[in-house]
């Protein structure tokens, strides 16, 4: 652990982890190196430690792994979940191997990217259809109230009508 001016911050090692999470170290390993844009993670005496907001992906990625899936199928799941990207870890990602895992996370980011500009354009048009309903709405508000003040004054010359008939016949 190390320690902050007010507050403690836990770091967790890969047995601690293993432990918590329910699954073998070397299984652990291997998925905070192929998922590693999603694991926050740190250095402390050159030993990587991890932060506790990254048990809830490892947890995830466990559940997904019991499930059957493969690990592009969990990518592909984590870049569409709400877990936050580690930019900090997409720079550690291009010294690992040449095995083509930093080009997965760039890829993977490029997707996500992508994603959510696709999700924020059509939240823009979904807006613009509110807006338009919104401004019918308001016309129909405006031909009620209209037609409401004219019935208004229907009744209103009705009245007078029926007190003139009245007086009328007296």
């Amino acid at each position: 652990m190390e320690k902050g001016d007010d507050e403690t911050l836990e770091f967790f090692s890969i047995e601690s982890l293993s432990h918590i999470i329910g699954v073998h170290k070397y299984t652990l390993k291997k998925w905070t190196q192929d998922f590693n844009v999603y694991i926050p993670k740190t250095k402390l005496n050159n030993v990587t430690c991890y932060r506790p907001d990254g048990i809830d992906v490892l947890t995830y990625i466990k559940q997904c792994s019991d499930q059957g899936y493969d690990r592009m199928q969990i990518k592909e799941m984590l870049a569409k979940s709400t877990f936050p990207v580690r930019l900090e870890n997409m720079q550690s990602a291009s010294h690992q191997s040449n095995d083509g895992g930093y080009k997965e996370n760039v890829v993977t980011m490029m997707q996500t990217i992508g994603k959510v500009v696709s999700n924020v354009d059509h939240q823009q048009r979904m807006v613009e259809i509110i807006k338009e309903k919104q401004k019918n709405q308001n016309k129909l508000i405006k031909d009620i109230k209209k037609q409401t003040d004219e019935i208004d004054h229907l009744k209103r010359e009705i009245e007078t009508l029926k007190q003139a008939c009245f007086f009328n016949r007296t």
